[in-house]
């Protein structure tokens, strides 16, 4: 793989970074959730991207990803209970993915922060704030560093940054 073709394996999760952030950071408070939700789904896609570009595209992934969407567009229809539920859930499973198998990829660190802002938004819009370490921003920041760390000690511990330097590690 030359040094061009490597870097080619990072255009999604980076434009996925910086087109999420953009998404989120420039939303009117009054569609902040829709934008975020919308932003999942870019941040979906271009996961998909990456692990395609990275290892070949699976047909076993076609159902996980139209699940996904299938999900994030629910729960979007449902309004601030469903989105809250589509942030716990997107959080929850990259915690599961994230430490059971590693996290070799941009986007296993970018959505989870995109799943914790939804929950972050969803909980402001149904007034579920408490004072004090409840309240809304604090346990989604803990929850998505406390993540952040445990992914990178368990890539490092199953030996998969190998992916960032142009290797295979499966």
């Amino acid at each position: 793989m030359t040094a061009g073709q490597m870097w080619l394996r990072y255009v999604p999760g980076l434009a996925a970074g910086i087109g999420c952030a953009a998404i989120v950071a420039t939303s009117p408070p009054p569609r902040r959730i829709t934008c975020t939700v919308l932003a999942t789904l870019f941040g979906l896609v271009c996961m998909e991207a990456e692990y395609w570009i990275a290892a070949g595209f699976p047909t076993s992934e076609i159902p996980f990803f139209v699940g996904a969407v299938a999900i994030t567009l629910a729960a979007l229809a449902i309004g601030p209970v469903g989105t809250l539920t589509l942030g716990l859930t997107g959080l929850l499973f990259f915690a599961y993915v994230n430490l059971r198998y590693g996290a070799p990829y941009i986007m296993d660190y970018t959505m989870p922060v995109l799943y914790a802002l939804l929950i972050a938004f969803s909980r402001r819009a149904l007034n579920w704030l408490r004072p004090g370490v409840l309240d809304v921003g604090w346990p989604e920041t803990i929850s998505v560093v406390v993540l952040q760390v445990l992914a990178a000690w368990r890539t490092t511990d199953l030996g998969k940054w190998g992916w960032i330097a142009g290797t295979h590690w499966h």
